[in-house]
């Protein structure tokens, strides 16, 4: 009788250790209340599962992938203007990118950007003009989201947005890419100055573009 007690208590303490380890499994140690240990009791823990919260992941947006064309310019605008590769990949990306949904050549838009800014996000004149196409903000509100704040044209994609559709603006109420880059300066010298900068650059990037990324000249 002994031995039998004694193994019926073996048994029964293994009964308990199985539930007890069930609980903690499903529900935690808050799931061991007095109640589901002792049977009846006036004490009894409330088990509320809690909804598990996925933690927040920030996803990267992909840069667009850069032209054959454009990874040659690249390699020229580099050592051009002794500017990093890995700084202009995205921006040459976002020109290529705005180019082709406004309807404006991206190496008209490179080149306003190396005449204007030579490839500085953060330049600003003493007019007020900012950013890659030195755009004055003032005058373009219409292109500008009105939940902008002062520094938005300091943001690479923003200004090169806003740059081109101001330059696609003044191509199409002049009928031409040199009065509009005149335009685009504020100038009405009718020698063009700023027009035949322009356009000498990007006769340079299209160049460029065709002989494989070597240095065409200054």
């Amino acid at each position: 009788m002994l031995h039998f007690a004694h193994g019926g208590l073996l048994v029964a303490g293994l009964i308990v250790t199985l539930f007890i380890a069930s609980r903690i499994a499903n529900h935690g140690v808050q799931g061991l209340s007095l109640g589901s240990l002792g049977g009846e009791s006036s004490v009894s823990t409330a088990v509320v599962d809690e909804p598990v919260v996925e933690p927040a992941v920030e996803v990267a947006e992909t840069p667009a992938k850069l032209s054959p064309d454009l990874q040659r310019v690249k390699a020229y605008v580099a050592k051009r203007y002794q500017v990093s590769a890995v700084a202009l990949e995205p921006l040459l990306a976002a020109a290529q990118q705005t180019g082709r949904s406004v309807g404006v050549d991206p190496l008209l838009i490179v080149a306003v950007m190396a005449i204007e800014s030579r490839f500085n996000p953060f330049a600003e004149s003493p007019m007020g003009a900012q950013g890659l196409m030195q755009v004055i903000p003032k005058w373009h509100p219409d292109k500008i989201d009105v939940k902008a704040d002062r520094s938005a044209m300091f943001d690479p994609h923003t200004n090169i947005r806003v740059g081109a559709l101001v330059l696609k603006e003044y191509i199409q109420t002049t009928g031409s890419i040199e009065r509009a880059l005149q335009q685009y300066n504020g100038s009405s010298d009718p020698a063009a100055p700023y027009a035949n900068k322009v356009m000498a650059v990007k006769a340079q990037l299209s160049q460029a573009a065709r002989s494989g990324g070597k240095f065409v000249g200054a």
